[in-house]
């Protein structure tokens, strides 16, 4: 007899004896077009002064949750709409570069973000929804990742001091399938537009 399922809760398991292939949903905000590509442009900086690092393109974004899951998509749309249906539009402050270290062995060039605190709520509220702990994180957008420790403290990073904002306006939901190479859009949750 297959085992009753909680459409609310994260599905771990199978839910009957044939296998089910996990997908792996990402929730991100993404900032506007002119954002991405001035972040493109300092990420082939990076690998310009870089050429012996191998090259892992992505588009820019702040991460807010990978998930591992059974394809659910109807359940991951409702979860991330529920989680932020009274959350309003705000202003993300992009403030300069660091390094990020990753343990021993990589490190990543980041944007700061000047005003983490209403990406933070956000996490949690996910976490909430996903009936979770939150984790703890340092909201950031990503230049280039996984540069083998040290190199890029002998690279001139004063290129790389990047300031600008954006109003973020919706949350997107990509899903990757086993096999594919990258995440596609899946959907978009839009925010509520701030009363004055």
């Amino acid at each position: 007899m297959p085992r009753r399922h909680n459409p609310d809760q994260l599905t771990l398991f199978p839910l009957d004896d044939v296998p089910t292939p996990m997908v792996s949903y990402s929730v991100i905000i993404s900032p506007p077009d002119n954002i991405t590509d001035h972040v493109k442009f300092m990420e082939n900086q990076a690998y310009h002064l870089l050429p012996e690092v191998k090259h892992r393109y992505s588009k820019a974004h702040i991460s807010l949750l990978k998930l591992p899951a059974k394809e659910e998509d109807a359940w991951i749309i409702n979860l991330v709409k529920n989680a932020v249906a009274a959350l309003p539009s705000f202003e993300v402050g992009l403030n300069g570069c660091e390094i990020f270290p990753h343990g021993y062995t990589s490190d990543s060039l980041v944007l700061r973000i000047s005003n983490p605190q209403p990406i933070i709520e956000l996490h949690k509220l996910l976490f909430k929804a996903l009936k979770r702990k939150p984790l703890k994180i340092a909201p950031h957008m990503t230049i280039v990742k996984d540069i083998p420790h040290n190199k890029l403290r002998k690279i001139d990073l004063s290129g790389f001091e990047y300031y600008d904002s954006f109003l973020c306006r919706k949350i997107t939901i990509l899903k990757k399938k086993p096999g594919d190479k990258q995440y596609d859009i899946l959907f978009e949750v839009l925010l509520s537009v701030p009363q004055e």
